[in-house]
């Protein structure tokens, strides 16, 4: 058999092809590659949108939570609060817009919740986030201080080992730590922070390093062997500074509207009793020696301001502060009607008071007070200190037992005493036995100071765009 050969022409022809071929996958690979690179700057650019509305959305989180702090008191109703317009701001290149919605079950003697609300825009993508914050109410401190000395006096006030304190606490001061304290509850001290009108102070603790002549500054959490404290919730060194009302202004104003204002000094008893039976729900008054004035406490809004000083005792069965433009003398045990005495309210107790002074709250120096005191309270001593008459002197007195929390200017004494390992043996006055009143955490009594702070309670994404 003989083979023929090929034809010139369908050689080439057969080259021509293969190269075409080539071409054609050449073309369409550099197709792809394009392709691949313009989804990649695609993907990129989302991505970057995405991110930066985030961003935006955030700023506009931090912009409404200043506006509320910003505000002389948080927004009444429920209706939806625009507080920077309807149109959304601008933020470099993209946008955002803020709603606030108060909580509809904001109500008098609750802490106000609020959701804020942020949309954040940049090209086509937009992020919604949603924060919950409430007021936060000096009512929510068991100890807050303006300072952590004696008053007028360079002699510093020291936690000590058997101190065991239950709930928020924080100084404007310099916080004072003697052997090993423990703090079941967040520590917060503005020493050394934005706030304070030193230069020179640095965040810190003073330790008292076992010697009365040589104290330690240091911002470590301990100092052993002598001074170990226990943070259970931690602490913060150089917080910001919160400021302490120094008049009594806005709760006189809500006693003049719809309270009871009393103008002079006046003697006040919770739930006293006639012919041998309390007056469960009723708060009395007098001046000197006069005749009492019985009024039902459910009658008004739940504030009760006196011009001058008060004196005051009994058991409490509702809600009510009572203010004294002068100094508060305890006269005997204060405490709820549905609650132990020593153990404090009871569960499902609704009594709550709140005891404030312009000047001091003072545990008078009498009979009643000689073996034990039980205060359910919240006490605020604004022009000094919560403090034992003649704490320095005499016999010990006994157990203050406080269920509640106490704010003051300096910290007041109430008994005096040494420290014998986690044992402090009292020589005058009275041994302490504070707890917090943890419903003080939603509610506090009528007219409350609010620290015009507030508290993050929740943060999350709606949508995300």
């Amino acid at each position: 058999m003989v083979k023929t050969p090929l034809h010139p022409s369908d050689e080439s022809g057969s080259v021509l092809t293969a190269a075409v071929i080539i071409a054609f996958i050449m073309l369409i690979t550099a197709a792809a590659v394009c392709q691949f690179g313009a989804q990649d700057a695609s993907l990129a650019r989302v991505s970057a949108e995405k991110s930066r509305a985030l961003y935006a959305a955030e700023a506009g989180l931090a912009r409404g939570l200043g506006w509320l702090e910003a505000q002389s008191s948080p927004p009444a109703g429920v209706a939806d609060v625009h507080p920077f317009g309807a149109d959304p701001d601008t933020l470099a290149d993209g946008t955002y817009a803020v709603t606030i919605r108060p909580n509809a079950g904001n109500g008098a003697g609750t802490m106000k919740r609020y959701t804020i609300i942020s949309s954040g825009t940049v090209g086509t993508r937009t992020r919604v986030l949603s924060r919950e914050v409430m007021t936060q109410s000096f009512a929510q401190f068991i100890y807050f201080t303006e300072d952590e000395h004696l008053p007028n006096s360079s002699t510093p006030v020291w936690f000590c080992s058997a101190d065991y304190i239950d709930g928020t606490a924080h100084t404007n001061g310099q916080l004072n730590i003697f052997g090993d304290p423990t703090f079941g509850g967040r520590i917060t001290s503005a020493f050394g922070g934005p706030d304070d009108p030193d230069p020179d102070h640095d965040p810190s603790f003073l330790y008292y390093n076992g010697s009365f002549w040589n104290h330690l500054e240091s911002a470590g959490p301990t100092n052993a062997p002598y001074d170990e404290p226990v943070f259970e919730e931690g602490y913060e060194l150089g917080a910001s500074a919160i400021e302490l009302p120094q008049y009594l202004d806005d709760l006189q104003a809500i006693a003049t509207d719809g309270g009871v204002y009393l103008d002079g000094s006046y003697q006040i008893e919770l739930g006293r009793e006639v012919d041998g039976q309390p007056m469960i729900g009723y708060v009395s008054y007098r001046r000197g020696g006069g005749r009492w004035t019985d009024v039902d406490i459910s009658s008004f809004n739940g504030v009760l301001f006196v011009t001058g000083d008060v004196q005051i005792r009994g058991t409490l069965d509702g809600m009510l502060t009572v203010a004294s433009g002068g100094d508060t003398y305890l006269l005997g045990d204060v405490v709820y009607h549905d609650a132990d005495p020593v153990e404090g309210p009871n569960e499902g107790c609704d009594d709550v008071l709140g005891l404030v002074s312009e000047e001091n709250i003072i545990i008078e120096d009498n009979y009643p007070n000689s073996n034990g005191l039980n205060i359910h309270a919240h006490l605020m001593a604004l022009g000094t200190s919560f403090m034992a008459q003649h704490y320095n002197t005499g016999s010990p007195r006994g157990t203050l037992t406080i269920h509640g929390g106490v704010i003051q200017e300096f910290r007041g004494a109430v008994g005096t005493g040494t420290i014998q390992g986690d044992e402090v043996v009292i020589r005058t006055g009275y041994a302490k036995n504070y707890h917090y009143d943890q419903r003080f955490s939603a509610v506090q009594p009528p007219g409350y100071f609010l620290t015009g702070m507030y508290e993050k309670l929740s943060w999350r994404e709606i949508e995300a765009g």
